[in-house]
């Protein structure tokens, strides 16, 4: 599997207002040329520019619109130079239809909900465990109790060896009722000591109750910093891979790939207006390597724990 899971910017044609930002995104040699020197992964402005050869305020210009379009992503870090604005590529493939198909004429559109991952509504985890905020510890290490603490909320990275996090996330009636898709996505990656790029683990994904698909995480990453890593951040794990699992009318989907033929009705979604969500390892797992799971100030990617519902709504 790749190591970080593909996504893809999708418009129409017939949504005026963002397939033009995309399109004159696209239009242009430097911009696509930003784009594959994204490639290998983020790089400052001034990186940019002086591999194109092209003054920084163009860049700047050029950084914007893509950024505008949705296409790339800019945050501000520390570095030698002191403040810097970091480019980060936000998708490996975008998708322009020029048709419009049966669900766009009946407004087909996706609720996303970002769920901060100290939000938790249950716990079980072991000793071996931690929370950081963007500032520090909370509650200290290896120590359970923690997971109990008001500012849990404020939770960045979250590890434990075994147990799970479960997530309470409420939609409105309308959206449930025309479901035709329930997904999530989340960087993470295996915990070891330190940190070991090839430590297996195994983490399972709960729906309601029901076991949709389990992730086998290569290992733990910390061989470089992560993009938004804190620089006082250095006691091993850096950046985790970014798993989406989508459950549908078909089945469930792990990064793209179907897994298994669990749909909505079997996790019951249709039931209730609140979705609740399991992930964690199982003490009987084959590969118990543990968890950590990133939030938007850690790791490659600046977002918490996305949920999404995409929906029916009814033809105007």
């Amino acid at each position: 599997m790749d190591k970080e899971y593909i996504k893809s910017l999708k418009c129409s044609l017939f949504d005026e207002e963002s397939a033009a930002k995309i399109i004159k995104a696209l239009n242009c040699k430097t911009r696509r040329d930003i784009l594959r020197l994204l490639e290998k992964g983020p790089k400052g402005i001034w990186e940019i520019a002086e591999a194109l050869n092209v003054p920084l305020s163009t860049i700047s210009e050029h950084i914007s619109v893509l950024t505008k379009a949705g296409i790339i992503s800019v945050i501000r870090r520390v570095s030698d130079r002191g403040f810097a604005k970091i480019v980060s590529r936000q998708y490996e493939k975008i998708e322009i239809k020029i048709i419009q198909d049966s669900a766009e004429k009946n407004h087909e559109h996706t609720v996303a909900i970002q769920v901060p991952i100290g939000s938790y509504s249950a716990f079980s985890v072991g000793n071996y465990c931690g929370i950081l905020s963007e500032e520090g510890y909370i509650g200290g290490r290896d120590n359970a109790d923690s997971f109990y603490s008001p500012l849990r909320f404020a939770a960045q990275l979250i590890w434990f060896d075994c147990g799970y996090l479960e997530y309470t996330v409420p939609f409105t009636a309308e959206t449930v009722k025309n479901a035709v898709s329930f997904s999530f996505s989340a960087e993470i990656c295996s915990e070891s000591p330190g940190y070991n790029e090839n430590w297996k683990s195994d983490i399972f994904f709960d729906v309601n109750g029901v076991r949709v698909c389990t992730y086998t995480s290569p290992g733990d990453f910390g061989a470089r910093r992560g993009v938004f890593t804190p620089s006082w951040w250095n006691d091993g794990t850096q950046y985790g891979f970014l798993v989406k699992v989508e459950v549908n009318a078909t089945g469930t989907f792990l990064n793209g790939s179907m897994v298994s033929d669990t749909t909505l009705t079997d996790v019951r979604f249709f039931d209730s207006n609140v979705v609740v969500l399991r992930m964690g390892v199982d003490k009987s797992a084959k590969n118990k390597g543990g968890i950590n799971l990133f939030g938007k100030k850690f790791g490659d990617y600046d977002k918490h724990i996305v949920v999404m519902v995409s929906d029916k709504a009814k033809t105007v």
